[in-house]
């Protein structure tokens, strides 16, 4: 496996090793490219990422809400609602009203559903070991580590100002 990095893109903002505007378009060229390379792998079935995340998340959690599924994937309500529209549009979900709450939808996958999740994430399996087979388990570490610690800070307002606790 080679673990060196593909050639490093730079950007219209200049270097993103001492920019941090050039940065943040780094790391969204690199969220764009990652997503066309999946919708690419998944335009013969028919979907896009945004249905992908859908699918593979009720094969693996089951009947889950609409308000559950927004939560699961950083999604707004208005969001799910409209990939849901196009889902049973296609005929991979239904929603049912839930036995708990009847003011409250229910999500589940059809029969056909269930196989395009899974025929979907091996797609999505070959499109991730082209894009992050290259990292060590180490980078892919501190990689995991880093996004999440830009999740944190984007969720809770910090500055970046704080000291580096690398």
């Amino acid at each position: 496996m080679d673990t060196e990095p593909p050639g490093r893109a730079p950007t219209a903002l200049g270097d993103p090793r001492s920019d941090d505007k050039a940065l943040g378009l780094l790391l969204a060229s690199a969220h764009e490219a990652a997503r066309s390379s999946l919708n690419a792998e998944l335009r013969p079935l028919g979907i896009e990422t945004r249905h992908f995340g859908i699918l593979v998340t009720l094969d693996r959690a089951g009947p889950t809400s609409q308000r559950g599924l927004g939560a699961l994937l950083g999604l707004d309500k208005s969001a799910v609602v409209r990939i849901m529209d196009e889902l049973e549009r296609l005929g991979l979900a239904v929603r049912k009203r839930a036995e708990h709450d009847r003011r409250a939808y229910a999500i589940e996958l059809t029969t056909e559903g269930r196989r395009y999740a899974r025929t979907s994430a091996t797609a999505a399996d070959e499109v991730s070991a082209r894009l992050f087979g290259w990292l060590s388990p180490a980078d892919r570490d501190r990689l995991v580590t880093l996004l999440t610690g830009i999740l944190t800070r984007a969720d809770d307002g910090s500055t970046g100002n704080e000291p580096n606790r690398s």
